[in-house]
């Protein structure tokens, strides 16, 4: 797997552990409330970097970060069949 999306990746995932994003909830600091930030920075990037980036370019960030999120919930150590459910 090509690697040259890793930096942009590893820095959403680092805003996503902001402690200060996880204050107000009564549900603290979950592996889905990281997984909502998370896509909620990823739908900003895809947002922002629309009309600068080719469609091809956006669409291999798409693929690299889901690659990514799906190997994260293969490591906590939900199986084939409960992926399809966490990742809707």
């Amino acid at each position: 797997m090509d690697n040259k999306y890793i930096n942009i990746y590893n820095n959403l995932v680092n805003l996503t552990r902001n402690k200060k994003l996880y204050q107000d909830f009564v549900d603290q600091d979950t592996f889905s409330d990281r997984l909502i930030f998370f896509l909620l920075h990823f739908a900003f990037l895809l947002k922002v970097y629309k009309n600068q980036c080719s469609k091809e370019t956006l669409q291999e960030i798409f693929d690299y970060f889901f690659k990514q999120i799906e190997l994260s919930i293969r490591e906590i150590g939900y199986g084939d069949a409960s992926i399809n459910k966490k990742m809707k």
